[in-house]
């Protein structure tokens, strides 16, 4: 009789014990899907701004390419009319 309280008290002690480590789990789950979110709207930050800093830098090289390019009227053209259909895109993205 004993052996079977024994054997039921170490039962018990395992489940308490596998309880307590289900409990610190879920806690720490939470945790890593608190900061995934944090990183994951970290990143999606960051690239929006290198998105924004590749435009600028796209502008940027195009204004310098226009202004020593005073003679190539025809590149002059076809550059506004490439930045023209850009913004065109960018207009119908805003209208959906």
């Amino acid at each position: 009789m004993e052996q079977n309280l024994s054997a039921l008290d170490r039962l018990r002690n395992s489940v308490h014990l596998l309880m307590n480590k289900c409990v610190q789990l879920e806690t720490q789950n939470e945790e890593l899907s608190a900061q995934l979110n944090n990183l994951t709207s970290k990143a999606t930050i960051k690239q929006a701004e290198i998105e924004e800093l590749n435009e600028k830098y796209k502008v940027l090289k195009m204004a310098k390419s226009l202004e020593g390019a005073s003679s190539e009227n025809k590149e002059v053209k076809l550059k506004i009319n490439e930045m023209v259909r850009e913004i065109d895109k960018c207009i119908a993205l805003l209208n959906k």
